[in-house]
């Protein structure tokens, strides 16, 4: 990732995050254009310093899933009709992220993630994704896999496609949105 493209994914990160807290006590637009103004200001002037390069570290490769789901709340708060992704969606999800994950690390015989390096493969994933999406009346997917594509096949970031789809920090998400839904 270039250092503009990851400065300005943290200034997101920080953003969303001042807005978290801001949201507490202020209304939704005043807190959500504070929380994004402090975000740029900390990532453009402590970006060298060690918490905000951990950040970056533990949370790369960043890619394109975390910044989109960044955005997509922050206009679903702001009014902009947003479809909520299912439960069924999100469990199923997290079965095959986690056998995904699982397939990377060698502990299944087949190895996934080395589909993420080639031009077909992912041009029909992305195209399977579209289709999905556009069955379900869902844009977040195909539009989410078209970037992906676009960053990828450009060389921007990682040379795996996943890498820009998917992220660890995606499993505890979904977890807890689907805990959430059940209390």
């Amino acid at each position: 990732m270039s250092a503009l493209a990851s400065t300005a994914w943290l200034a997101l990160l920080l953003g969303w995050m001042a807005w978290g807290a801001l949201s507490l006590g202020l209304e939704m637009p005043v807190s959500l254009g504070l929380g994004l103004a402090l975000g740029v200001i900390c990532a453009a002037l402590f970006r060298d310093t060690l918490p905000l390069r951990g950040i970056v570290a533990v949370l790369g490769p960043v890619g394109i899933v975390l910044p989109l789901l960044i955005l997509r709340q922050m206009a679903a708060h702001l009014g902009a009709p947003v479809q909520p992704f299912g439960a069924v969606q999100l469990l199923l999800f997290v079965v095959l992220y986690i056998a995904f994950l699982a397939s990377a690390a060698g502990a299944l015989p087949v190895d996934l993630y080395r589909l993420g390096y080639a031009p077909w493969p992912v041009a029909i994933m992305v195209l399977a994704l579209c289709v999905l999406g556009f069955w379900q009346g869902a844009l977040f997917v195909p539009v989410l896999a078209v970037a992906a594509q676009a960053i990828w096949a450009m060389g921007g970031g990682s040379s795996n496609w996943f890498d820009h789809v998917l992220h660890p920090a995606l499993v505890p998400a979904a977890l807890i949105v689907l805990v959430l839904r059940l209390v």
